[in-house]
């Protein structure tokens, strides 16, 4: 009887044993809640760049853009422990591996030193840096979901207009502007909105069926917002229209849109104020403008249809706020 009691209590205990063992988190292996994409700008040779960590539970993406230096590649993990909050990956491989320690983190920023190791077990017993370690660049602070901010001065959206005709047609290509570079492009594709005279259309939608308007082949659309530039954080995705045959998404004429014609004698386009235009992009991305002058150099007293203007473009998906 006591042999049978004996067999049943070791039976117990070795099960609870085999549970607890199990239900053990494997060292290194703690699950990472900070995912996202975090980023910062920085300046090399009065040129901005900017750095991109998107962590997921597998992997790091590294993506740095910029006018001085661009590259991008994946980390997978290896090894993760909340205990010091320190990460080691490899890529390529297994040729490179890194360490990358984590602290001060919030639901929106995060600040990381990262470091090249020989191996995964010199990544876990490289010591935790303090706070002013200047090497491998030193501790930076990375923010979430970083929209990217610049301003386009003098883009040309040159037209040719013909009086002769009731009513006058207008010609010429349209200038395209792509808002992953902040540059305008003259892909049949890449692009997400484009100028010709005050006249603004985006990628996305029909023609209205003027000469040489583009094809849409993406998915772009706009509204205009009565606000400032600043206070438009949000973006109201109910109130995206596309262009159609019918009219462009950004009306065109004095006071329907983005300006005002204050005919002769002096016939100048001024843009009105607080008035900020939203768009979708051709893959579905979210951009802002604010047009500042239709003036070469913003000199009313120059040439026309060069306009300048402030953006901002948010290149995280999903993301609907700048």
């Amino acid at each position: 009887m006591k042999t049978i009691k004996l067999l049943t209590l070791l039976t117990i205990f070795i099960g609870f044993m085999s549970c607890d063992n199990d239900d053990s988190p494997i060292p290194g292996n703690d699950t990472i809640l900070f995912e996202g994409s975090f980023s910062r700008d920085f300046e090399v040779q009065s040129m901005t760049q900017r750095a991109t960590y998107t962590i997921s539970q597998s992997k790091i993406n590294y993506d740095l853009a910029g006018g001085v230096a661009q590259t991008n590649y994946d980390t997978a993990k290896e090894y993760f422990s909340t205990d010091d909050m320190r990460w080691v990956g490899y890529r390529e491989s297994k040729t490179t591996y890194y360490v990358i320690f984590f602290k001060n983190i919030t639901e929106n920023t995060i600040s990381l030193y990262k470091k090249e190791v020989k191996s995964l077990e010199a990544g876990k017993s490289e010591p935790v840096p303090d706070a002013n370690n200047t090497e491998n660049h030193g501790w930076n602070t990375y923010i979430k979901h970083l929209p990217i901010s610049g301003k386009i001065e003098n883009l040309h959206a040159p037209q040719s207009s013909d009086y002769t005709t009731n009513p006058p047609s207008v010609s010429g290509e349209f200038t395209k502007f792509d808002f992953a570079s902040g540059q305008t492009t003259t892909s049949d594709t890449d692009w997400d909105i484009a100028f010709r005279g005050t006249s603004i259309i985006v990628n996305g939608g029909e023609s209205l069926g003027t000469t040489d308007e583009p094809s849409r082949n993406g998915d772009a659309a706009a509204y205009i917002l009565n606000s400032t530039f600043d206070e438009a954080k949000n973006v109201i995705v109910e109130n995206f229209v596309q262009d159609s045959s019918s009219g462009y998404a950004i009306p065109t004429g004095s006071g329907n849109g983005w300006y005002n014609y204050a005919g002769p004698p002096t016939h100048l386009i001024a843009p009105i104020a607080g008035k900020i235009l939203v768009f979708k992009t051709r893959d579905n991305k979210y951009a802002k403008i604010e047009i500042l002058s239709y003036y070469k150099d913003a000199d009313t007293s120059g040439d026309s249809r060069y306009y300048t203007f402030n953006y901002v473009y948010q290149p995280n998906d999903g993301v609907t706020s700048f």
